[in-house]
């Protein structure tokens, strides 16, 4: 094979992974919009966010000035109600992040969210069993935690700095004289939709009737403008950087294959935990479908520490994650949310290790 036709083969490859992303996120036949559907009401919610939910309710309880125990508290758990990916996590983290959200917090949410959603966990039990899962939980919420104060430590001068350049700061109700009910239970339905209605018609037909139903009762023409222009700004800033990072993802998992983890990561040393976490970082992986891969490869000869490793590391980071973040943060922190992921994933994944086989 020259080199030529091996880039051809890449550049194909890589097409082909952003086609079963999109349009065949199932078994990678049957046609399905699915992950679009998820990825465009995540946007319409990170929208929202920004327009109506109260600034200073998001500065009390994720700002700078927070009670920290309380902003990482909120932080950490609040993924577990999100069925969605990383991709679909990252316009919310973004919006928060621009709403005032402090560093810390606004990392310990970025990394639990997608490590801990109901669905990832309930395959998890289910397909690998208890061990890896509850590792999995316990491991993303401390480790939540811990990356959040050390990037809050590391970077807390130029946040403070950041804090009082940031219009967002203004301690003013900015519900728009909505009642708290009506912003809870317009959120809820987003989420429900979120998690529920794109998997049935008939929840996605009634939740959508009760959304349209809230807008008009409750919100205003220019309530509604607002939140499509802002949802739109997030859509066309993030969702090019997204495919684009999604194409070098499937470039990378033609490169890599399952069986040259397996030739080193088969043990429990903290050299294998530092690979799988590695790999795991930069490949790509779909809600749910690091469950059968991390099967597959525990089939054929993983160890469940590096598993572990890689189910922490995995889902919290990728190659389309890390342009984004980028984009959010700056290359410095993102540098350094990168590292911070990459050595505390092996580092839960090589304790796990041990535990499991005591």
């Amino acid at each position: 094979m020259t080199w030529l036709e091996f880039i051809t083969n890449l550049f194909i490859e890589a097409l082909l992974f952003l086609k079963n992303y999109l349009f065949f996120p199932g078994d990678g036949v049957t046609f399905s919009l699915l992950r679009i559907a998820s990825l465009a009401i995540a946007f319409t919610i990170s929208g929202a966010i920004i327009v109506f939910m109260s600034q200073s309710a998001v500065l009390k309880h994720m700002g700078p000035q927070a009670k920290r125990f309380k902003a990482y508290g909120v932080a950490s758990i609040s993924g577990v109600i999100l069925a969605v990916c990383s991709c679909s996590v990252l316009p919310i983290f973004a919006s928060i992040r621009k709403k005032g959200a402090g560093i810390g917090p606004a990392i310990a949410f970025l990394f639990s969210g997608p490590a801990i959603n109901v669905l990832a966990l309930t395959l998890t039990f289910t397909d690998i069993g208890a061990d890896i899962a509850i590792a999995r939980v316990i491991g993303a919420v401390l480790l939540a935690f811990v990356i959040g104060w050390i990037m809050f430590f590391i970077f807390r001068k130029s946040e403070i700095q950041d804090t009082k350049n940031s219009p967002f700061m203004v301690l003013e109700d900015d519900k728009k004289g909505h009642k708290l009910w009506q912003i809870i239970l317009f959120f809820a339905t987003l989420f429900a939709i979120l998690i529920f209605g794109v998997y049935r018609p008939l929840p996605t037909l009634f939740l959508i009737g009760l959304l349209v139903l809230q807008l008009v009762l409750f919100f205003t023409k220019e309530d509604v403008k607002e939140w499509l222009y802002e949802t739109s700004i997030l859509t066309k800033k993030i969702l090019p950087l997204f495919i684009v990072g999604v194409f070098i993802a499937g470039i990378l998992n033609a490169l890599i294959t399952p069986q040259m983890l397996v030739d080193f990561v088969g043990n429990n040393t903290y050299q294998s935990n530092i690979i799988a976490s590695m790999i795991g970082s930069l490949m790509y992986f779909a809600t749910l479908t690091e469950v059968p891969i991390v099967k597959t490869l525990l089939e054929n000869g993983m160890h469940r520490g590096p598993a572990t490793a890689l189910l922490l590391a995995g889902p919290s980071l990728s190659i389309p994650n890390m342009i984004i973040i980028t984009k959010v943060i700056g290359v410095k922190r993102t540098l350094t949310y990168v590292a911070l992921v990459v050595v505390f994933a092996a580092m839960v994944g090589l304790i796990a290790g041990y535990v499991y086989y005591i």
